[in-house]
């Protein structure tokens, strides 16, 4: 419940502490503040600044915020799930090719 509650408040903070995918932090957090400019934005009446709420960029604001955080929650899952050796992991799920299979870049060397 501890991850699941930093990745509602800050998605890219919960992903940091996983090395593996640190690199998904970056987009993440793009989408949370993105999400966090847009409520601010919305809050002090958007473009026309007239001093009301614009809900459209509320609302935008809270579906991208909500999108940060599902998707870090779908990250740390499955790095999870890697880590644990699970079922759903596809680490140790892999299908090998076999010898009868043609190579697929037959066609790049031949010059098709």
């Amino acid at each position: 419940m501890k991850i699941t509650g930093i990745a509602l408040i800050c998605p890219p903070l919960a992903i940091v502490r996983y090395h593996t995918v640190a690199g998904t932090a970056g987009p993440i957090g793009v989408f949370w503040l993105a999400g966090l400019t847009s409520l601010f934005y919305g809050l002090t009446g958007g473009h026309t600044g007239e001093g009301t709420i614009s809900w459209p960029l509320l609302w935008l604001g809270v579906f991208l915020w909500l999108t940060s955080a599902v998707w870090a929650r779908l990250v740390i899952g499955a790095v999870d799930d890697d880590i644990h050796h699970r079922d759903t992991s596809p680490r140790d799920h892999k299908v090998q090719p076999t010898l009868d299979e043609p190579d697929p870049f037959n066609e790049l060397k031949k010059g098709h």
